[in-house]
């Protein structure tokens, strides 16, 4: 029982904003932490054929539907690499001509994109006298869902509220110490 009687003191000795303001924070960060609760749906599917002749060849793909998609390769060669490019990595290629690593081959078959696709560049490593290879590429579109994002707005408002209720609270409190330590010091300087 003494234990709680001290709490209890303790309490009332303690200011409100330091109890109910840590309530309200607590509160306010634990919406602030729901509201970046996602999901991710497949919204469609959307494909692309076409044959990869020897050496580099462009073609354009459906694929700027939205940002993010798996992107699945289905070939039957190994030597042909390709390129997933967004419209800044297609001017690149045909400023200097130069790609970057592979988004698919033989071995990597799929491959998560967060980008807006339109261009393809497929570079086929066969003999020139080497027949065309048929490919197809079939892109899983996907959107993220934040069915909280609400939440965002009442948590950022307790939580800096809170922050501010505390702050003032301490800083008042400081106040006050100061001004009873001054005032205890001009009087002892009258005695």
């Amino acid at each position: 029982m003494p234990s709680f009687q001290k709490a209890r003191r303790l309490l009332r000795i303690v200011p409100t904003a330091y109890v109910l303001g840590a309530l309200v924070l607590v509160v306010g960060s634990a919406l602030l932490a729901t509201s970046l609760l996602s999901y991710v749906v497949a919204v469609g599917s959307v494909s692309a054929e076409g044959e990869a002749p020897p050496g580099t060849a462009e073609a354009d793909l459906p694929f700027d539907a939205t940002s993010f998609f798996r992107a699945t390769l289905t070939i039957q060669s190994c030597d042909v690499a390709f390129h997933l490019l967004t419209d800044a990595e297609y001017a690149r290629f045909l400023a200097n001509g130069q790609l970057s690593m592979p988004n698919l081959d033989c071995h990597r078959t799929q491959a998560l994109i967060r980008s807006p696709i339109r261009h393809l560049v497929t570079v086929n490593r066969a003999e020139p006298s080497t027949s065309n290879v048929s490919y197809s590429i079939t892109a899983t579109l996907f959107a993220e869902h934040h069915p909280y994002a609400l939440l965002a707005f009442p948590g950022a408002f307790l939580s800096l509220g809170a922050v501010i209720w505390i702050g003032i609270t301490a800083m008042n409190r400081g106040t006050e110490k100061l001004i009873a330590e001054f005032r205890g010091r001009s009087q002892d300087k009258r005695k």
